[in-house]
């Protein structure tokens, strides 16, 4: 069916690509029409203009965005990005991911996502803290516990969420740690998240590999991205046996054939900016020998062309829409397991609720509670994920979409439209 869906007015190829795969879901998940209005349609879209004084003194204004796709299932919950490329389409897109991202770990979350036109790169840290509060004040009045709960995405970081924190708490005129998540432990968050969106990656790997009977002791590893979730990740695969033979940035990809200390790799690059070498060009890590291709760049990293040269059993979506519809349709194609980013990229989401119910009680768990929360929840995630799939003889990605939306449609259901 054709979705007669919001259009936004700017690049929307995120939020078209949403729209593409519940198009396509529609045809195997049961869903109420109603549902599906809701889902083509943001609950609230806002653009706003940042004025900034600059530290020559100038004011420039910088734009921002804040999208609320869908609150069914609970309070809206999503990062906040800082990046040149932001546009009002592109936080449609993953704003919806989250809504569908939250329904497939099932949590009381509907989705958000916000974002500024921005590099952060180009701002000293003066000029950023004076852009995030003013991006703060101009959505005080929208955001909350109990509204919409921001967190760290591309360009934020711990410090970008006490700065929004504190915004929030000196205008509400009380201190209000659960309106985002992912900021410093002393301020209320959790134990466990620095690391969180790249343990989830190694324990959705874990799962389906003992599930699905695929190798893991000295299985062969190649990581796309080496920021916080691929450095996490490959810290983490290798702890439970696997063998990182590759890692790459924009620039290039250090290659070992017998694997990489990954440790000494990370410690250069967050010293650096940069891997210690570079043995290959960008590209070339696509078609490396390895089990496991893991995607944890920016969208649309892998495309048809790309796909074409893989050689891995598996691709695992560590960024959201880390492949293309083509590259994805050409492994699939290719008898490639491809595992979701609804599915794999959730761990952040997750230490995201974690963190969200520890500060609305004001009482806090260990390392190891979370821990160990965190793994049960990932295992159920998966379990439900590959029965969904497996019961519509299909791909883990329509399983995961057919699962979320089902359960977003049954929260649409029992709630009806207001009057």
């Amino acid at each position: 069916m054709a979705l007669p869906a919001y259009r936004p007015p700017e690049d929307a190829g995120l939020w078209e690509l949403f729209l593409e795969r519940l198009e396509r879901t529609l045809k195997v998940a049961h869903l109420h029409p109603m549902t599906v209005e809701y889902l083509a349609h943001p609950k609230r879209l806002v653009t706003v203009s940042l004025p900034v004084v600059m530290d020559d003194g100038k004011v420039r204004v910088f734009h921002g965005y804040r999208v609320v796709h869908d609150i069914a299932r609970g309070p809206a919950k999503g990062g906040v990005r800082i990046h040149p490329k932001v546009t009002l389409g592109q936080t449609a897109g993953l704003a919806a991911w989250m809504t569908l991202k939250a329904a497939v770990y099932d949590l009381p979350f509907g989705g958000a996502a916000g974002g500024i036109a921005a590099d952060p790169r180009l701002l000293s840290p003066r000029e950023l803290e004076r852009l995030v509060r003013r991006y703060t004040a101009e959505l005080v009045n929208l955001i909350g516990p109990d509204i919409d709960v921001l967190g760290p995405d591309l360009g934020t970081d711990q410090q970008v969420m006490a700065w929004i924190m504190d915004t929030y708490s000196m205008t509400v005129g009380s201190t209000v740690p659960g309106v985002v998540t992912g900021k410093p432990h002393a301020l209320g968050g959790t134990e466990g998240r620095d690391d969180a969106a790249g343990l989830g990656v190694a324990l959705v790997l874990r799962e389906l590999a003992e599930r699905q009977g695929l190798p893991l002791a000295g299985a062969r590893v190649a990581v796309q991205g080496f920021g916080q979730v691929g450095g996490s990740f490959a810290l983490h695969a290798e702890a439970m046996g696997l063998r990182v033979v590759a890692v790459s940035t924009r620039r290039g990809v250090m290659y070992a054939e017998g694997g990489l200390d990954v440790a000494e790799a990370l410690r250069h690059y967050e010293a650096t900016g940069d891997l210690p070498r570079y043995d290959l060009a960008p590209e070339e890590l696509f078609g490396l020998p390895v089990d496991y291709l893991v995607l944890a760049a920016m969208e649309g990293a892998l495309d048809e062309e790309g796909a074409k040269g893989v050689k891995a059993k598996a691709v695992l979506e560590a960024a959201n829409f880390g492949l293309t519809r083509e590259g994805e349709a050409y492994l699939l194609g290719k008898g490639v397991l491809v595992v979701p980013d609804l599915l794999t990229s959730g761990g952040g989401l997750l230490a995201s609720y974690l963190e969200w119910v520890q500060d609305l009680n004001m009482f806090f768990w260990s390392e190891s509670e979370v821990r160990e929360s965190f793994r049960r929840s990932v295992a159920r995630a998966v379990a439900e994920v590959c029965e969904r799939a497996e019961g519509l003889s299909t791909d883990l990605r329509t399983g995961a979409l057919a699962l979320a939306l089902e359960r977003v449609n049954e929260a649409t259901r029992l709630r009806g439209v207001y009057p």
